[in-house]
């Protein structure tokens, strides 16, 4: 491969990524029986403190440790700045810790499988050769790829990945409706896959992918992925997220059910209408697509590989994703950043602690801000 078609050709991969990922969340999903295998609780700093219950499954960790794989090997200088959500380590029914990785060949990665799904060798067998399968997602809504500029230095980029975000959403299945058309408040619907890429030096995010496996029903359990992507770089801003509007006359903004009751007032005040869904791609994902004008969490329960590849996104579509402390004390668009030498100084640096506020179009941002600093 040379320099230009491996520049040109990472938000394909990125893309191509998204889709094998899919596809090993709806082989997991497929079977009830392979499903409760799979599940396993987070416990202590790896559980989300707003929920009473934390999962991570073998497709998580699977799908993350398949995109670090397949990125790495065809973009070296990115390889250890792929960071995802899930640790790679897993416990099977004997008690026994394994570390999953993608091996070489599909027999390597069937091997390693195997041993957290004892005694179910053709699960493994099933997953491993999904893990290996070339892919190339089409779609006429893909949109024409966008092509990278030359010069674009794969060192100075890093990745966040959420392999499955809407985890409960996706072990229980179960879909509920807003008043909203086209907006569910949980479900399937609800599940997507996250991948953005951000440059290191900056911590801005430049390219985002968001997958919802599940987003296409095409016959009972058979379904087909919907897939976003956007590119906001100096010389390149692209995207396959031209959609209208819900309403012009309507303001909407989408929340999660735990949201505090005197901002939702504010924004009641504002002539905002509500609706409340689960997962935080998801809900970022309907700010990208034009159904919802804001979405706000305020408090700091969203992590960097929730939000990073929505912001790329948005910020293609000439939106974005701000620290909503930061942004309401300052009374100014704040973005949120992704600089790993954070982590030296703060031990908490990837949760997005002061809040998050997701806007398509950032003109709305100074009347919220204003509303949002009222004592």
């Amino acid at each position: 491969m040379s320099g230009v078609e491996e520049q040109a050709s990472l938000l394909r991969v990125l893309i191509n990524c998204a889709e094998k990922a899919a596809n090993i969340a709806r082989i997991c999903r497929s079977n009830e029986q392979l499903l409760a295998l799979l599940v396993q609780e987070k416990i202590g700093s790896e559980a989300n403190e707003r929920f009473e219950h934390d999962f991570k499954t073998l497709a998580d960790v699977l799908i993350q440790e398949t995109i670090k794989h397949e990125v790495g090997a065809l973009f070296p200088a990115m390889k250890d700045a792929i960071l995802g959500e899930e640790s790679p380590n897993f416990t099977n029914q004997l008690g026994e810790s394994v570390t999953i990785a993608v091996g070489a060949t599909e027999e390597d990665t069937a091997a390693c499988l195997q041993a957290v799904l004892s005694g179910h060798e053709d699960a493994a067998s099933a997953l491993a050769t999904e893990v290996h399968r070339d892919v190339s997602f089409s779609s006429e809504k893909l949109g024409e790829i966008a092509q990278l500029p030359d010069e674009l230095d794969y060192g100075n980029l890093g990745i966040w990945i959420d392999p499955i975000d809407a985890t409960a959403e996706y072990i229980s299945g179960d879909t509920m409706f807003t008043d909203f058309p086209g907006i569910t408040s949980t479900g399937l619907d609800c599940v997507t896959v996250l991948i953005g890429v951000y440059e290191r030096d900056t911590g801005v995010p430049v390219m985002g992918v968001v997958a919802q496996p599940f987003g296409e029903k095409l016959e009972e359990n058979v379904y087909s992925s919907s897939m976003f992507w956007g590119v906001c770089l100096p010389t390149v801003r692209a995207h396959n997220c031209d959609f209208e509007a819900r309403d012009e006359n309507r303001r909407l903004g989408i929340f999660s059910s735990s949201e505090q009751s005197d901002i939702l007032q504010r924004f009641l005040d504002l002539g905002y209408e509500f609706a409340f869904s689960a997962g935080a791609g998801h809900k970022a994902l309907k700010v990208i697509t034009h159904e919802v004008d804001v979405y706000l969490l305020s408090k700091g329960s969203t992590f960097k590989w929730d939000t990073c590849a929505p912001q790329a996104i948005l910020r293609a579509l000439g939106g974005d994703v701000l620290d909503y402390a930061a942004s309401v004390a300052e009374q100014k668009a704040v973005p949120l950043k992704y600089l790993i030498e954070d982590a030296e100084a703060d031990a908490d640096w990837k949760r997005n602690a002061g809040g998050i506020i997701s806007v398509r179009n950032v003109d709305v941002v100074d009347e919220l801000l204003a509303k949002l600093a009222e004592q």
